[in-house]
C-alpha cells in the first residue's frame, strides 16, 4: 500500500510540474492587476481540484492493480494430474482405491500463503479399486451411494506452517478445511507439501499454459463420522479408518 500512494505522490508531483509551466510570464505584465489576480486565483483553484482528482484516481487505481496481482487463480482440471487415493488396511485386507476424475480452483497469493483458499472436488463414481464388482458396490446405495451424493469435496479455509511459496521450493505446511462425503462434511486437518513451478519450456511441451502449483496432502477420515455403515460380514476387510491423499497439479488461469 505505501509503495501504491508513493507512486501516487510521484505521478501527481509531474502533473504539477506541467502545470506549473503554463504560469504567466513577462508578456502579461501589462495587463490589468485585478484581471491577473483572478486568473492566478482561478488557475490555482483548477489546479488543486485536478491534482486531488489526479492523486485519488491514481491511488485507486494502483491498489486495484497491486491487489489483482497478489492473488491468482489456479484450477485443476480431469486429466490434468490431479488424483484422490484412499486406503483402507483392515485386519484381513488392504484396499487401495484412486480417483484422476479431480476438479477443483485454489485462490492464492504465492506472497501470503496463509489467505489461500480453494475446493477439490472428486467423482465418486469414477473411483477405481481394482475389483469392478467391488467397485460397484462402492458407489452403491449401501455404501458411498453415488447417485445421491455424486461428488467428494475437500474446502481448504486455511494454511499454516509457511508465510509464502517462493519459485521451487517446496513448503512443508498444514491445511485446515472441511471434507464432505455422503453428504457429510467434518473437519480435517491434512500434512502436505506445496511447491509453486514457474511456467517453462519442460511444461510448455505438455501443453501447459501457466505456473502450476503442486501440493500432496494426506488426512484420515471415519467412515462412521459421514454416516457410511461396515456391515457385519466385511468389517474385517474394511477398515473404519480410511487414509486419504490428495494430489494436486493446479495451473495458472
Amino acid at each position: 500500500m505505501l509503495r501504491t500512494f508513493a507512486r501516487a505522490e510521484m505521478l501527481v508531483s509531474l502533473f504539477g510540474r506541467l502545470l506549473r509551466s503554463f504560469e504567466p510570464g513577462s508578456d502579461v505584465r501589462a495587463e490589468d492587476e485585478e484581471l491577473v489576480r483572478s486568473k492566478e486565483s482561478m488557475r490555482l483553484r483548477t489546479s488543486g481540484w485536478f491534482i486531488s482528482m489526479l492523486a485519488f484516481v491514481a491511488a485507486i487505481s494502483f491498489v486495484a492493480a497491486d491487489a489483482s496481482a497478489q492473488a491468482r487463480t489456479f484450477r485443476m482440471t480431469r486429466g490434468g494430474g490431479s488424483r484422490i487415493q484412499w486406503v483402507s488396511d483392515a485386519p484381513l485386507e488392504r484396499i487401495t482405491g484412486v480417483n484422476n476424475a479431480v476438479t477443483g480452483e485454489l485462490t492464492v497469493d504465492p506472497a501470503n500463503l496463509a489467505t489461500a483458499r480453494g475446493t477439490v472436488s472428486v467423482d465418486i463414481a469414477q473411483m477405481r479399486t481394482g475389483l469392478d464388482l467391488r467397485d460397484e458396490h462402492l458407489r452403491g446405495s449401501d455404501w458411498l451411494d453415488a447417485q445421491r451424493f455424486p461428488n467428494a469435496t475437500l474446502e481448504i479455509t486455511g494454511i499454516e506452517g509457511a508465510t509464502a511459496l517462493r519459485p521451487n521450493e517446496t513448503q512443508r505446511v498444514t491445511i485446515r478445511g472441511r471434507f464432505t462425503l455422503h453428504g457429510v462434511t467434518r473437519d480435517i486437518t491434512a500434512s502436505a507439501q506445496v511447491r509453486l513451478v514457474p511456467l517453462n519450456d519442460e511444461l510448455r511441451a505438455e501443453g501447459v499454459t501457466g505456473d502450476v502449483i503442486r501440493a500432496q496432502a494426506s488426512f484420515d477420515i471415519a467412515l462412521a463420522d459421514h454416516q457410511v455403515s461396515i456391515s457385519a460380514p466385511v468389517r474385517l476387510k474394511v477398515a473404519n479408518t480410511i487414509r486419504v491423499n490428495v494430489t494436486i497439479r493446479a495451473v495458472a488461469s
